[in-house]
This record gives structure tokens, C-alpha cells and sequence, in this order.
């Protein structure tokens, strides 16, 4: 897995520290009362006004400093509270703003409160500063519930001073008082016996008469009377409105890979005790239209945990004492949690939880993104509410959190173009692709492409053949994405061992990168020696869940020049043809041959030929000998493939062979196996012998386009020579020589035939049997093949037991087919054997050349096992086959036939045991031709047939081909008369 570790970024409000997800976050302190807040209160805040410490902060004459007792203080000074009270301009004894008169102790020396023992101490408020006013606090109340209060009044002139306590709303203003409207009066006016004492009021109240359901109300009191003196207030207490609760945020994601945890973050705001923290309820609910591989199960994709103390850095796994429950088959999942209470925080200003967390699982495989649906239960302890504006409505009461797939699967491909195949030799500019595709749906991040130089290339960065980097986007299963951006540096970058960065790859994204002019060398030594070798490597930030094809390497050979020449010391280049592609002595258009030859008196021409390799790697070469014009691919230059379909192997008129030979042996004579193929060292010339023979139908100068092609690059080179053949002349041959065995009292068909090889008809042959011993039993006739079907009938005619004339006209090139019937006599044994002779006398009256008799031996053996065996053959245009049926039921015939190079052989050996008892182990072996190669189709050829069937199996009709020289087949078994038939076929090489 390639897999490069660099910082994830979550959606939303998942934090991150250093690249890592936050793992020992604690719980956050909010503050609804700070500026710009719009954090709901759900109780009062600074209830005993205590702050700011007036006495400690500010003069009598409301200035910083020290020593007040009372003094009136702009609203912002005041934390918590507001007032209906107008802007006022700064004055003697104030600064400017909203006044909220605050006493401490006694107050004033002149006007003391008597009614507080201590002098210096505690502070209250005075609800009418300079003019009547409401003193308040905004707080979130929702219609229906139920809360506590209690509150101190006083009086400071008289009894007569009231003041009420009310849930109202109050409309602002710029300067002027502020607007205020009461909708529910919970005390309607304070009633104190005594002045300058306290009297505490409580009780319960229900929030009934609101507007609405709920919503960011006043909870205010207000002076009954009016004035700039009176109603103290002190020691306020709210309790009994729930906390309510809200998730941070609608919605969150993170990759699957991410390290350590990553918090369901959640607000609370209200009045909560160390006693008195509620247990959260929490359920994971899938809609029904929801594919269960699009859910995350619990234990599977994540687990949720807890941290251990309210400052903790370690954290629990959730188990049935969190009331968990979950479905791994639906991943529905039940749990409840209970904060820690951190007697550090003021929930009462609000905080932020961190300590409930998920544990995702990176399974390294991708399934793509997987949604957490999470939302709270119904609870009797906290309100589900906005916290924002004490709504109903759009509550963030759900949390769907994105489980995101980071699995992915890169894949690279790198080859050369096509246009470069062609050019893999030094000094040449070649060109690559490189074919990426992210094979999943699933996009990969900080994605970087790197390529290697690994040997014989070099590039430049500027100028006329500084290298190139551009890209294609490539539609892939319906999707195309765009191309990455590249730098102007783009191939500098690549090269460098940072890499290239393309940034994000969507998923399923497919691009097709050209990387232009990189130029051959050929300096590489070691195991990188004749070799241009580079590969292209991706990487990802995400997990990569294949590395094995997230590397792609090219190793290309290195064309190298392959010269054939005549091997003719001394000579010039007009007839050794030394150089590249000096074809005749024109040069390379030469039609002109090299080195024109007469063939002997045995009627073969002998040409001695060099290979030299130019090349740093020993290279196999491939030899061909044309009678028609071979073509290089190329028309000018060194480098050059051949045009296949340009060669046309010889069928008739001459036969050409190759030896591996020097020269003085290519000369003498040659020995040893014929080749079709020579391996030449690296940097190194190997001699070789070509021997043409000359058959009779060849009248005049007949052209040979020798040629070479290295196997491993394909490169090669041609001459063109020639032969002269003899005077015309006679030739006839008759084949061949055989040997069959027979049953007692049985019978046996010898097939001859009679071939004119020569220019002229061949006339008056007479044709005679002669057994070896005429006193064996052994009954010999000769029969006239009259219809060309190869097989004894009715049809055929009984030649004498004498000599007979034969009245054909043999044309040259064509032949006659004799058969010879042996008949064995009942009173043979075993093992018996008799021989004939087969005569064949050409007509030599009035020819230039005398012909000698001609004659075959044939040999029957008396044995039970008795095969009868016969080859022949089927010419295939275009090479194709439909199938197994078609080959067997082919008309096969044995008449020798001329292969074009868009044609194909089948070959037919048939085994027929004619013996009356089953034969083990039957044996059929056969060679490839030279210049031929195999031709095979999978379940067509090669294969076993009978009646009609394909019977080849691994046991029963096995067959065993090495592709290149060899294949046979072994018979388990063949049943007394019985056929079965060996089907393989060849094409030109």
C-alpha cells in the first residue's frame, strides 16, 4: 500500500492539530453575555451585582479609580443586566450611556442603607437611576414551563416606593428610553412595611402569556413609581429552567483514515450542578431508502467512546452501562451519555462538549462514503432548542456525520507511442504515455506522479527540444474529468524527487499523459546494458488499496543495426551489399543483384553471407530467402522494420537453405542441421551459407532478396543476389521408398508417384514390378491411379505384369500416382516379409539428356498389428477456421500445394489399424517446415480426431508440441480397424 501520511482536513467543525484530529480536547467554555454573543441565556447572570467591585474600580463621581459607595454606570458596565434607562451625555457624576445606579454597603454617607449591616460589602442595584427604567436581562423561555425566582427589595425614601416583576420585550432605540412591553406579571408590585429594609419575594412561575412558543424574552423589574430615587434590589435567583442543548453544527465528515478521534461536538446552556448533569439520550437512525452499504455499522466502520474525567486525555469504549445497543444489520444504534461536570465552567454562560467521540475504522477498502445519522431522543432533563434564538424550528437536534471514503486505487500505465516504437535506437527523440486512472469512485488527494530515469535516456529543459508534459482527460465509464493544471515546470518536476503534484484525482477520472522528446543515449552498463529503461510511479495522501499497479515500468531494447553482406573478400560494396540496406548495386532502390551465381553440375548455388550485430546485446535473427521484392518499412535512414507481407517464400523453381557456416565450409560443402534462425553476439559478425538448389523448371536468372530481422527489435536489412540456372534440362523423381505390414491372407496398397521436375514433357515412361523373390507366396500388382483420388478402385487401370508404356503426357510440375496391391498368402506366418521393386524407365529416344531408370523398394511385413498411415493436406484462405468440425470434415488431398502469405496449412495424418487386434501406445511424430511456423487456434487445431469427432483429451489422444519443430501425438489405445487422425496446422513465416 502506497501511502504518504500528510494532514487531513475535516468538514465543518472537526478541528485538527498538527495534521492529527483533536484527541484530548476538553470541554469548551462559551460566555452568552460577551459582546456580539448570540448565545441564548437560560438564567440570569451577575444576579447579586457584585460586578464590577464598585469600590475597588471607580470614584464617587463614577470615574476610574476608587473609594465609591454608589455610583451610576453606563449598562456595558454592568455584566448581564440592560436598562430601558435613555443614553445619557457624561456628566458630573456618570459617564455616558444606559446608567444602572449599583450601591455597596450603606452607600452614600449623607443617605445611608441602613437597612445593610455591613458598610463595605455587598452590592445591589437601584432601579431608577435618573429617570424611571427597567432593569433586565434577555433569557430564552419557552411557553409552558415552569421556573423558581426570588429577589430582595428595599425601599430608599419611603414605603411607599414599589417595583414590579415581569416578562416583557423590550424595543430599542438609539438614545431615548428604550421601549417596554409587559406580557406576564409574576409580582405586580412590591409591598415593604419598613423603609430602608429588605424583603424577599419568591415563588414559582409558568410562562403562559408570551407571544409565542418561545423565543428571547425580558425577565425585568421595574420601579412602580416614579423618580430618580428608590427600589433597591438584590440577591435574584432563578432556577428550575432546563438546560437545553444543541448540536454544533447540522452536519461534519471525516475520512476513514483519519488518526486518533474526532468529537460530536455539541452546546449546552443553563443552570447545571455537579448533581444536576443531565443524561444525554442518543439514537443512529437510517431512513428506509438508505442502502445498507451506504450505512456505517457499529464495530465495523466505528465505535464510540468517552472520555475517562471531565480534563481526561484517555477514552472508554461505550458498553451496555451507556445503555448501547446497535444492529449490525441495520447499523441502528442506542446510547446515552453523561457529561462530566468541570467545576472550572460556568454552564450557566454556556459550553461546548468535546468528551463524546467517534473511533473510525479504516477498513483498506473502498465501499465508498458512509453516512452516521445521529440525533437526540426525547429527554425530561434538557430542552432541545437553537441556541442561537430560542427557536423551535431549524433545531440542529440530528448530526449527520460522513464517514468519507479514503480508500482508493491508482493505476499507472506507461508505454511508448506508437510513433516511438519504431525509433528505440540512440539519438532519437522518443515520446511516452503515461495512462492514469483512479479506479474507484472514490477521489485521491495530494496526488503526485514521479518518473525515473533508469537507463540510456536524457532530456532538456529548454530550447527547440527541451521536453514536454501534456495531458487528455479520458472518458471512463461515462465520466470525464477534467486535466490537472500543469506548471510550466511540469517536466522538471516530474523528474524530481518530490514529484509532480496533481493535486485531487476524482474518482473514476482517467487521463491520458504525453511525455515528449526524451532523447536516447546508449552509455548504460551492468544489467540495464542495450536496454532504455524508465518507469512512472503515483502516490496518494489517500489510502491506496492496490500498490501493485501503482508502478510502471518500461523496458525497451535498443534497435541496433543488423548488416547482412555477401561474404566475398575483397570485393566492393557494389557486390557484398556492406552497409545498411544496400540492397543492389543501385543501393538502396537497387535492382541490380549483388552477386549473380551459375549453379553446378549437382545444380546448387552457394552463397556465403556475414551477420554482423552492431548492437551491445547478442540478437536472434530471423532468415528469410524471397522470390519477390522485400520491402524495409522505412524509405530512407539505417532503422527500419520489414514489410511482412512483402515476402513471398519460394514453392517451386528453387529451394533455399541456410547453414551456419563459414566461408571456406560454404564452398566445400556443407554439413550439419539447417537453420531457420542465428543468435549473433553483441558487437560481433557470424557467417552463414545459403544453398540454392536449382530444380529443372528454372529457365532463366531467378532474383534472391535475402533478409535478416532481429527478433528482439525487429530491426533488419536486405540484399539482393541472384542464380543462373544449368542448361535446360530433364528431371524426373519417383518417391518413395516404403514399408507396411500386412495379415495373414491379407492385402496392402502401396502409393507411388512419378513427379517431372523438369522444362518438358515427359512421354512414354514405362513402368515395371519386379518382386525380389518370386517364390515367397507374395501376389504383387501394379494399377494406374485413373481418377487422382489416391485410393485403389474400380476405376483404376491394371497395368501388366510385364513392362507397360505408360500413355501420359507428364506435364512439368506434375506427376502420376502408381499403386502397387500386395496380396499375402494364407499359408504365411508372423513375421514373414517380402520386397518388390518398382521400376520406372523414361523415354530417352531422340532427348539431348539421357535419364536413368528410376526405382522404389517397397517392404510388407506378416504381422497382427497392422497400421496403415497417410498424410495429406488442406489449403486455408486468410487462416480461419470455425471450429473443430470444419477441420475434421475438410477435404484433405495429397497433391503438394503453394502457400500465399494470407494462407494457411492443415496437415492430416491418418492411422488405420488393419490389423484384427488393438494397438497400445500408437505413436504419430511429425516436424514444422522450414520457413514455416505453427498455426494454431484454441480447440480448433491442433487436436485428435475420429468419425467425425474431436477426441483430444490429455490421457486417451494426447498431444505433445514444442510450437517451433516438433509435435506428436501418443494413442492410447486403437481398436482393430479403426481410424484416428493427428490435425495440426502451419503459416508462412
Amino acid at each position: 500500500m502506497i501511502k504518504r501520511y500528510l494532514p487531513h482536513v475535516l468538514a465543518s467543525s472537526v478541528l485538527l492539530l498538527g495534521g492529527m484530529a483533536q484527541v484530548n480536547a476538553a470541554d469548551t467554555q462559551l460566555d452568552n453575555s460577551a459582546t456580539g454573543s448570540t448565545l441564548i441565556q437560560r438564567s440570569f447572570v451577575n444576579l447579586d451585582f457584585s460586578n464590577p467591585n464598585i469600590n475597588a474600580n471607580y470614584n464617587g463621581f463614577g470615574q476610574a479609580g476608587t473609594g465609591a459607595t454608589n455610583v451610576a454606570l453606563p449598562e456595558t458596565l454592568v455584566p448581564g443586566w440592560k436598562t430601558t434607562h435613555r443614553v445619557m451625555t457624561a456628566g458630573t457624576y456618570w459617564q455616558a450611556g444606559r446608567l444602572i445606579e449599583i450601591w455597596r454597603g450603606q452607600g452614600a454617607p449623607s443617605d445611608k442603607m441602613t437597612g445593610e449591616l455591613s458598610t463595605s460589602t455587598n452590592q445591589y442595584a437601584e432601579l431608577n437611576a435618573e429617570e424611571e427604567s427597567v432593569l433586565y436581562q434577555n433569557i430564552c423561555l419557552i411557553k409552558g414551563e415552569t421556573f423558581s425566582y426570588s429577589f430582595a427589595h428595599a425601599t430608599r425614601s419611603s414605603t411607599s416606593e414599589k417595583a414590579k416583576f415581569s416578562i416583557g420585550t423590550v424595543t430599542d432605540t438609539a438614545s431615548t428610553k428604550r421601549g417596554w412591553v409587559a406580557h406576564q406579571n409574576i409580582v405586580s408590585a412590591t409591598n415593604t412595611l419598613t423603609n430602608k429594609t429588605w424583603k424577599t419575594y419568591s415563588d414559582t412561575a409558568t410562562v403562559n402569556s408570551i407571544p409565542a412558543n418561545s423565543g428571547i424574552y425580558s425577565l425585568g423589574f421595574e420601579a412602580v413609581s416614579t423618580g430618580t430615587l428608590g427600589n433597591f434590589l438584590d440577591k435574584i435567583a432563578i432556577t428550575g429552567l432546563k438546560p437545553v442543548v444543541e448540536f454544533t453544527t447540522a452536519a461534519d465528515s471525516a475520512f476513514e483514515n483519519v488518526s486518533g478521534i474526532v468529537p460530536i461536538k455539541f452546546k449546552m446552556v443553563g443552570n447545571v450542578t455537579s448533581t444536576s448533569m443531565p443524561t444525554l439520550k442518543f439514537k443512529i437512525s437510517y431512513n428506509s431508502s438508505v442502502a445498507l452499504e451506504n450505512r456505517a455499522i457499529y464495530k465495523v466502520d466505528y465505535v464510540l467512546k468517552k472520555r475517562n474525567g471531565a480534563t481526561g486525555t484517555t477514552f472508554t469504549e461505550l458498553t451496555v452501562d451507556d445503555g448501547l445497543n446497535y444492529n449490525t444489520s441495520t447499523g441502528e444504534v442506542t446510547f446515552s451519555y453523561k457529561p462530566d461536570y468541570n467545576s472550572g465552567l460556568n454552564y450557566e454562560q454556556g459550553v461546548e462538549f468535546n468528551g463524546l467521540v467517534l473511533e473510525i475504522k479504516d477498513n483498506n477498502k473502498s465501499f465508498g462514503t458512509k453516512t452516521l445519522p445521529l440525533s437526540f431522543e426525547t429527554m425530561s432533563d434538557v430542552l432541545l432548542i437553537t441556541l442561537d434564538t430560542c427557536s423551535k424550528t431549524n433545531i440542529k437536534s440530528s448530526f449527520d456525520f460522513s464517514i468519507k471514503e479514503d480508500d482508493t486505487d491508482l493505476e499507472i500505465i506507461k508505454s511508448l507511442t506508437p510513433e516511438s516504437v519504431t525509433k528505440v535506437y540512440k539519438d532519437q527523440y522518443l515520446a511516452y504515455t503515461l495512462e492514469l486512472t483512479n479506479k474507484t469512485k472514490v477521489d485521491a488527494d495530494e496526488v503526485i506522479l514521479k518518473d525515473n530515469i533508469l537507463a540510456n535516456l536524457a532530456y532538456e529543459t529548454a530550447g527547440v527540444n527541451a521536453a514536454t508534459l501534456s495531458c487528455e482527460a479520458i472518458t471512463n465509464e461515462g465520466t470525464t474529468s477534467t486535466c490537472p493544471t500543469l506548471p510550466n515546470d511540469a517536466v522538471t518536476k516530474l523528474f524530481s524527487s518530490s514529484g509532480l503534484n496533481l493535486g485531487t484525482i476524482k474518482g473514476l477520472a482517467k487521463y491520458k499523459f504525453t511525455l515528449n522528446k526524451l532523447k536516447a543515449k546508449e552509455d548504460a552498463t551492468g544489467e540495464y546494458t542495450g536496454y532504455i529503461v524508465n518507469n512512472t510511479v503515483v502516490t496518494t495522501t489517500s489510502t491506496d488499496i492496490d500498490s501493485s499497479n501503482n508502478t510502471s515500468t518500461v523496458k525497451t531494447m535498443m534497435a541496433t543495426k543488423p548488416d547482412l553482406s555477401n561474404n566475398k573478400t575483397g570485393a566492393p560494396v557494389t557486390e557484398t551489399g556492406i552497409g545498411m540496406f544496400v540492397i543492389g548495386k543501385e543501393g538502396r532502390t537497387g535492382s541490380t543483384p549483388l552477386w549473380t551465381q551459375k549453379s553446378d553440375n549437382n545444380t546448387k548455388v552457394y552463397f556465403p553471407l556475414n551477420i554482423q550485430n552492431y548492437g551491445n546485446l547478442a540478437q536472434d535473427y530471423q532468415l528469410y530467402a524471397s522470390s519477390s521484392k522485400i520491402e524495409p518499412t522505412l524509405g530512407t535512414g539505417d532503422y527500419s522494420t520489414l514489410v511482412k507481407n512483402s515476402i513471398t517464400p519460394f514453392s517451386s523453381g528453387l529451394k533455399i537453405e541456410f547453414y551456419k557456416a563459414d566461408l571456406a565450409q560454404c564452398k566445400t560443402g556443407v554439413s550439419g542441421q539447417q537453420i531457420t534462425q542465428l543468435n549473433v553476439a553483441s558487437n560481433s559478425t557470424t557467417q552463414l551459407c545459403a544453398v540454392v538448389i536449382v530444380y529443372s523448371s528454372v529457365t532463366a536468372t531467378t532474383n534472391i532478396w535475402f533478409a535478416i530481422e532481429s527478433l528482439q527489435s525487429g530491426m533488419a536489412d536486405i540484399i539482393l543476389d541472384a542464380v543462373i540456372p544449368q542448361p535446360k534440362k530433364r528431371t524426373l523423381e519417383l518417391s518413395n521408398d516404403q514399408s507396411a505390414q500386412v495379415g495373414i491372407g491379407g492385402s496392402y496398397v502401396f502409393l507411388h508417384r512419378l513427379i517431372n521436375y523438369g522444362v518438358e514433357n515427359e512421354t512414354k515412361v514405362k513402368v515395371s514390378l519386379n518382386p525380389v523373390n518370386r517364390t515367397d507366396g507374395f501376389l504383387y500388382t501394379l494399377f494406374l491411379d485413373q481418377n487422382g483420388n489416391d485410393t485403389l478402385d474400380a476405376s483404376d487401370t491394371l497395368l501388366s505384369g510385364t513392362e507397360t508404356e505408360l500413355n501420359n503426357i507428364i506435364e512439368p510440375n506434375k506427376s502420376v500416382t502408381l499403386l502397387i496391391k500386395v496380396e499375402a498368402p494364407s499359408t504365411a506366418n508372423n513375421g514373414m516379409s517380402s520386397q518388390v521393386k518398382l521400376i520406372a524407365k523414361p523415354d530417352n529416344v531422340g532427348k539431348d539428356m539421357t535419364l536413368a531408370d528410376l526405382s522404389n523398394t517397397d517392404l510388407i511385413t506378416v504381422s497382427p498389428n497392422q497400421l496403415k498411415i497417410m498424410k495429406s493436406q488442406f489449403k486455408v484462405e486468410n487462416c480461419s477456421m470455425a471450429n473443430a468440425a470444419a477441420v475434421i470434415n475438410a477435404t484433405y488431398t495429397v497433391q503438394n500445394e503453394n502457400l500465399k502469405p494470407n494462407q494457411c496449412l492443415i496437415y492430416r495424418i491418418m492411422v488405420k489399424n488393419t490389423g484384427s487386434m488393438a494397438l497400445s501406445n500408437v505413436v504419430i511424430n511429425d516436424m514444422y517446415p522450414a520457413y514455416t511456423q505453427q498455426w494454431a487456434l484454441p480447440g480448433i487445431l491442433p487436436i485428435v480426431g475420429s468419425n467425425g469427432q474431436n477426441i483430444t483429451d490429455s490421457s486417451n489422444n494426447r498431444i505433445e508440441d514444442d510450437s517451433t519443430a516438433k509435435i506428436k501425438t501418443i494413442l492410447k489405445e486403437l481398436l482393430s480397424q479403426q481410424e484416428k487422425s493427428l490435425y495440426f496446422g502451419i503459416k508462412m513465416q
